[in-house]
C-alpha cells in the first residue's frame, strides 16, 4: 500500500519523538538496583514496545538503534569501549525480538488481555534468560577489562576472567556466600532483568494499551496514521462490547 506524504512524515516524526523520549529515559530516569548499585533500572524499552505496536518490526528496531545512538553521541561511549551502549542496544533488540515472536508467531496480542499478559510474562522471561546468559558469557567479563591499560572485550572463557568477576562481586559485598560464577551471575542479573522487563511491560500496558492507543483507535483523524500491530481494532471493539 502506498502511503501519503502526511503518513510518512507523521511516522518519521513519531519515531523521532519516541527515540528522543527513550534517550531521556535512558539518561535521566535511572534508579540504582539495590542488590548491585552499578546496575540501573531504566524504562526506555517502553518506547521500543510502543514503536513496535505502532509501526511493527521496523519501528521497534529504529527506535532501539536511534535512542542508543543518541545516548552514545551525547554522553560518549559508556564503560570504556562502549560495552554499556552495546548492552543497552542488545537489550532493546531482545525486547523487539520477543515481542515479534509473541505477536506475529503465536499471535497472543490479538486474543485479549489474558493472552496479552501471558505474552508479557514470556517477553520478561525471554529477556531475562538471554541477557543473564550474555552477562555470564560476555558482558560482565568485558566490563572488568575496559577500564585498564589493556582494554579489550572479553569472555568467561578467557584465562582468569571468572576469577576476576567473582573477586569483584565479593569486593562489592554482593552475594559473598556464593562462590559459583554462574550462580553469582544468575542471582545478580536474573532478578534485575526480570524486574526491569516486568516494569517495562506493565508500564506499556497501563499507559499505552489502556489509554493512548485506545484513544488513537477511536479517533478518526488519528486512526489513519496509527494502525497498531499489537493492540488491534478488532480486539478494541471486542473488549468495549464485553465491558
Amino acid at each position: 500500500m502506498r502511503r501519503s506524504s502526511g503518513e510518512v512524515v507523521t511516522r518519521l516524526v513519531t519515531i523521532a519523538l519516541l527515540s528522543a523520549l527513550g534517550f531521556v529515559l535512558m539518561a535521566f530516569a535511572r534508579i540504582p538496583y539495590p542488590m548491585a548499585p552499578w546496575l540501573m533500572i531504566e524504562l526506555s524499552e517502553v518506547t521500543v514496545l510502543i514503536a513496535y505496536a505502532m509501526y511493527g518490526l521496523v519501528g521497534g528496531l529504529s527506535v532501539a538503534v536511534i535512542k542508543t545512538a543518541l545516548d552514545m553521541t551525547v554522553h560518549g561511549p559508556t564503560a570504556g569501549l562502549g560495552i554499556g551502549n552495546l548492552t543497552a542496544l542488545f537489550t532493546s533488540l531482545m525486547f523487539v525480538l520477543s515481542l515479534f515472536i509473541c505477536a506475529k508467531v503465536f499471535k497472543w496480542f490479538n486474543k485479549g488481555l489474558k493472552y496479552r499478559i501471558f505474552g508479557y510474562i514470556t517477553i520478561s522471561l525471554f529477556v531475562t534468560i538471554v541477557l543473564t546468559g550474555m552477562n555470564a558469557l560476555f558482558i560482565t567479563p568485558s566490563y572488568l577489562t575496559v577500564y585498564g591499560p589493556n582494554a579489550h572485550f572479553s569472555t568467561c572463557f578467557e584465562e582468569g576472567a571468572i576469577e576476576n568477576v567473582i573477586a569483584y562481586f565479593h569486593g562489592q559485598d554482593v552475594m559473598t556466600g556464593m562462590g559459583s560464577y554462574f550462580g553469582l551471575i544468575t542471582l545478580v542479573y536474573g532478578p534485575f532483568n526480570l524486574l526491569k522487563a516486568g516494569l517495562c511491560c506493565l508500564l506499556y500496558e497501563l499507559v499505552f494499551n489502556r489509554l493512548i492507543f485506545v484513544f488513537m483507535q477511536r479517533s478518526t483523524a488519528m486512526k489513519k496514521y496509527f494502525l497498531g500491530n499489537v493492540f488491534t481494532k478488532e480486539e478494541s471493539d471486542q473488549e468495549t462490547t464485553e465491558e
